[in-house]
């Protein structure tokens, strides 16, 4: 058994059972701290995607490759927290399973979702002002930070069901990635794994809270630079509604409940039903 070079799906079960125990069970203090960190590093793994891609998301004729250079770069992230520590709102959705067990209370699951959402929005927010106050987005004549401003204008603009629709497609996949994760038994499994269903969630173009706490605060830092307006073909009418009002309801709200059922319904309750099966 020692010599396995990774978990089998039913111990990668009980693993994510123990885990979700173990969160939901932490202290406030701790679990803000440990979401800030999660969701700096998300934010900086999505922002690095873009400076990796402007250029590409800006042409359309290049803008798939783009979406793959930026999946290529964004996992960063995710590997981060897996490796370094961290708690995801996204991913935490699997303490579902042990709720689902009566491990844990639903109370007690909703309640660490929440200090983790509120956690990951500071980390976020931090990394993002930093980032927009750097200077970096002034690259390539402020192209950079015109794609910025595109990108946060669009998904301020995307329908609520569709919105919710996108957040379930992601999650399936980072909860995936996540538990897929648990099965590696050292670093380099860990971090190919935390990369592969990543890159396909950043290829397809689907919702992920958190990183849009990025994106979009980023995006309203800045939307008032003439030259990111200018690169990004926008005028100050386009971004008006670039606002916290519309931010919150228009993506984060719907992103978070698509979030919510991805991981709880297609991620946490089909690992439950297959974990269950070897019950007696």
């Amino acid at each position: 058994m020692s010599d396995k070079k990774m978990l089998t799906p039913a111990e990668v079960a009980e693993y994510t059972l123990n885990a979700g125990i173990k969160k939901a069970t932490t202290p406030t203090k701790k679990v803000l701290v440990s979401a800030f960190l999660a969701g700096m590093y998300i934010a900086l793994g999505a922002l690095g995607s873009i400076a990796a891609s402007y250029n590409l998301l800006a042409n359309p004729a290049t803008y798939g490759l783009g979406k793959m250079v930026a999946g290529l770069m964004f996992p960063a992230g995710l590997v981060l927290i897996l490796i370094a520590g961290g708690d995801l709102f996204t991913s935490n959705i699997l303490i579902t399973l042990a709720a689902l067990k009566k491990k844990v209370s639903w109370g007690q699951a909703g309640k660490n979702w929440a200090l983790v959402w509120i956690g990951n929005l500071i980390g976020a927010a931090f990394a993002a002002a930093l980032v927009a106050n750097s200077g970096v987005f002034d690259w390539s004549n402020g192209l950079y930070g015109g794609v910025v401003i595109k990108n946060a204008v669009g998904k301020t603009n995307i329908g609520f069901v569709a919105a919710v629709a996108s957040g379930v497609v992601c999650n399936l996949l980072v909860c995936a990635t996540v538990w897929a994760s648990y099965a590696a038994k050292n670093v380099s499994g860990k971090v190919i794994m935390g990369w592969l269903g990543i890159f396909v969630f950043v290829c397809i173009g689907v919702e992920h809270v958190v990183a849009n706490m990025g994106y979009l605060l980023a995006g309203l830092i800045v939307k008032l630079n003439p030259m990111y307006l200018d690169a990004a073909h926008k005028t100050l009418a386009d971004v008006a509604n670039l606002n916290l009002g519309n931010i919150l309801l228009h993506n984060f709200l719907p992103v978070t409940i698509g979030n919510i059922l991805g991981g709880m319904i297609i991620a946490g309750s089909y690992y439950f039903l297959f974990m269950s099966k070897n019950e007696k």
